[in-house]
């Protein structure tokens, strides 16, 4: 059995654990996790959330999500940004668990979805979303704009 809770501020070794866990499981050959100071400046903001599952008092997963909150209407969604299970606990309900707090937590703030940004490669994901109650948004395409750094600001005009 697994317990599921929500990391708080001085939570900044676990929170480093499961970025880090994300990472690897993802193939990452060189992991790397933010600074203690900006870990601690997610975890204090009321708008960032961090879900992680334990057994036998050991990090066996974890979720992040953000809240957004709307500016057309006084109305919010919530956006999963990343979820992971260690493989030896994967197809055993850590995952839904972890999905079925987001939705309770998400419910309490009054959020009307939750988002689920994937790639489209991700089969294993989306039949994970699709089975725990996701519907695919037919009308929803991703694009990004790669940013360069140290741009000068000096170039911004309004």
């Amino acid at each position: 059995m697994s317990l599921i809770r929500r990391l708080q501020i001085n939570d900044i070794e676990i929170a480093k654990e499961l970025f880090l866990f994300f990472q690897t499981d993802d193939g990452i050959a060189t992991p790397r996790v933010a600074s203690s100071e900006r870990l601690e400046e997610l975890l204090a903001d009321d708008n960032f959330c961090i879900l992680v599952a334990f057994a036998d008092g050991k990090l066996i997963g974890g979720l992040t999500a953000y809240v957004l909150k709307m500016y057309k209407r006084n109305s919010i969604k919530v956006m999963l940004y990343e979820i992971g299970v260690k493989p030896k606990y994967r197809r055993k309900g850590v995952g839904r668990k972890l999905v079925e707090n987001l939705k309770t937590l998400s419910a309490e703030q009054n959020a009307e979805e939750i988002l689920i940004p994937t790639t489209a490669n991700n089969r294993n994901g989306k039949e994970f979303y699709k089975a725990t109650g996701g519907i695919l948004s037919a009308d929803s395409v991703t694009y990004k704009y790669i940013l360069e750094k140290n741009i000068s600001h000096d170039n911004l005009k309004v």
